[in-house]
């Protein structure tokens, strides 16, 4: 297929190695010629220097063949104009903008343009991970179907018990142990140590074997008055079911403002931190919260915000390290008991997940997103886990598996399954579980897995 990607900057250079990897043609328009740089060694496309929104420069191009045209600079104008005429004049079947203000959605809207909100899309999973704890995290809420996938943090309490203590009969079901960051081959007698991290689907009644397994007090499928996790739990309930947590959001970017303008009007106490005090305009009129003037990792401004009696701290500004290192303060100096960062270079990635800090990578959020509108793929990421090694999928079964084992199922692809949902009921993944056409199965898979099985998936369906 034929590929016009406007503009190359982390999310446009990443969809444009993509798309090249996955051998479509490719062409990415940017107006500033050192921003290709970002373009990969393996990326075989074309770069052209130029506005995303001159006729000549896409004529040039190729748009009048191209499949689709995805706007994803850094202005939404651009974006919007650069989108309407690939849509409008040349009729290009699948147009997709990117936008970064949530003020303009309604203009979006009604010029019928299909979009993708950055900030809104990191703001929200910020906020369902937020308020989490890094020792027991609901990593995606589907108790409308009667199942939860959970990863959590083995303590000195468990240390010794066998794997097979987690498993409770149809409840709950061990997918996947990482041991000092290395995935371990396991079988139900292999004893847990401190330290380990588990990633399992569970049941509502699957929690309590969890509990007696890790000496955890509290059920977290039933903490849902709770401000904030009860003795080291995780409620399986979004940061909307919390009220009053003081919450300080570091950086006033457009992600920052909104994320802290949604928490207080969830009734959180918050306080947005910048050492630019012009970004705080970027606050709504409406917005009930404090912002304060200063540098987001300086203690002494923490300590005027109110870190030490905060519940949450989240590092949303638009440098990487200084994101890493007010997180670090805000855990370390300060034991703020939920502390999230944002990230936006995923080649620190390993840097993170070294030092065990929950995040958010925007980057990945939304070229994952640009990408299942534009390729409109078998595969469907929702979450991910084991800071992000991990992702959370899902994907509806090929008509070539109607009636066979689960166990087969996962051979011919090699991934783990972590439930399968049928007419609005999960399932747990049992080995004779025969699947049916129409059901939607959710599987874990590492990153560099996601684009081979979907290879995998597409060739199964043709037969």
């Amino acid at each position: 297929m034929y590929f016009i990607v406007a503009g190359c900057g982390r999310v446009g250079s990443r969809l444009a190695e993509f798309l090249s990897f996955e051998r479509h043609d490719v062409v990415v328009i940017d107006r500033d010629a050192g921003s290709f740089r970002r373009l990969g060694g393996t990326f075989n496309g074309i770069a052209l220097e130029g506005m995303a929104f001159d006729e000549q420069i896409l004529l040039e191009a190729g748009i009048e063949q191209a499949d689709a045209f995805a706007a994803v600079t850094n202005e939404d104008n651009t974006n919007l104009m650069a989108a309407e005429i690939a849509k409008g004049v040349f009729n290009v079947p699948t147009v997709i903008s990117r936008l970064y203000n949530p003020e303009k959605e309604l203009t979006f809207f009604k010029m019928n343009m299909d979009y993708v909100c950055s900030t809104t899309l990191v703001t929200d999973r910020i906020r369902e991970r937020l308020f989490q704890s890094e020792d027991t995290i609901v990593q995606q809420d589907r108790l409308d179907v009667g199942i939860q996938v959970v990863e959590f943090l083995v303590g000195e309490q468990a240390a010794g018990k066998p794997v097979g203590a987690l498993n409770y009969g149809i409840s709950s079901k061990v997918l996947l142990l990482m041991r000092e960051n290395r995935k371990v081959d396991f079988d139900w007698g292999t004893e847990l140590q401190a330290g380990d991290r588990v990633v399992m689907t569970l049941r509502k009644e699957g929690w309590k074997t969890v509990r007696e397994c890790l000496g955890s007090a509290a059920d977290p499928s039933t903490c849902q008055d709770s401000m904030v996790p009860v003795n080291g739990t995780t409620p399986a309930v979004g940061a909307d079911d919390f009220i009053k947590a003081r919450v300080i959001v570091g950086g006033c970017s457009m992600v920052g403002a909104h994320l802290g303008y949604e928490l207080a009007m969830l009734g959180h106490n918050v306080t947005v931190i910048d050492e630019d005090p012009s970004l705080f305009g970027r606050l709504p009129s409406t917005y009930t919260g404090s912002f304060l003037k200063g540098v987001v990792y300086d203690e002494d401004t923490l300590l005027e915000a109110g870190v030490e009696q905060a519940d949450a701290f989240v590092s949303v500004t638009k440098k990487d390290n200084k994101n890493l290192m007010a997180a670090e303060v805000a855990r370390h100096v300060f034991k703020v008991p939920h502390v999230m960062a944002r990230m936006f270079n995923p080649d620190k990635e390993p840097t993170y997940q070294a030092l065990g800090m929950p995040y958010v990578c925007g980057t990945t959020l939304v070229s994952n997103a640009l990408l299942e509108r534009i390729l409109k793929p078998m595969m469907r990421f929702k979450s991910a886990c084991l800071f992000n090694k991990y992702n959370l999928a899902e994907f509806d079964c090929p008509a070539a598996w109607d009636g066979k084992p689960v166990h087969n199922a996962m051979d011919d692809v090699g991934v783990k399954f972590t439930y399968i949902v049928r007419r609005s009921t999960g399932y747990m993944p049992e080995d004779n579980f025969r699947l049916k056409k129409g059901d939607t199965i959710n599987a874990l898979v590492t990153t560099k897995k996601f684009s081979s099985l979907e290879r995998s998936l597409r060739k199964i369906a043709k037969g």
